[in-house]
């Protein structure tokens, strides 16, 4: 089966080759399939070139209006919307990244506290490294 990411769909259909476009089930999602005049294609991803999936079946629609498609067909017998929560993929690298941006937020917050500190004229000079020592007992906490 073809495949098109969504610029080759919009691309094929402005041309004429798109006839119609079908939504079909896939888990609890929907995917876009195309018939075009050379056969059946597929929506997929542009970055990852995986089918692209639509949990908003809505969107969906909007899309294939998008591309100036006025027909096509739709089918709910597949669709298993109880299964959403296996479909959904975990992203422990995210979390990952998302707590040390926010570890790294919170040293910045103490760094540019002690700058406008050392700014002001009553300041009391420390040593950098008994300040870098505070900063670490104080992230310890």
């Amino acid at each position: 089966m073809k495949t098109f990411t969504l610029s080759e769909a919009r691309s094929a259909a402005l041309s004429g080759g798109v006839l119609n476009a079908n939504l079909k089930p896939v888990g609890s999602a929907f995917s876009i399939e195309f018939e075009t005049r050379n056969g059946a294609a597929t929506l997929i991803a542009s970055v990852s070139k995986e089918v692209r999936r639509f949990a908003n079946p809505i969107k969906a629609f909007e899309i294939i209006r998008d591309l100036g498609l006025e027909g096509g067909h739709f089918s709910v017998a597949q669709w298993r919307q109880e299964d959403r929560s296996f479909d959904r993929a975990t992203r422990p690298d995210r979390a990952l990244a998302l707590r040390e941006a926010h570890e790294a937020a919170d040293i910045k917050r103490t760094l540019e506290g002690r700058i406008k500190k050392a700014d002001s004229l009553s300041a009391i000079w420390h040593d950098h490294d008994q300040m870098f020592d505070e900063i670490e007992a104080g992230l310890a906490d």
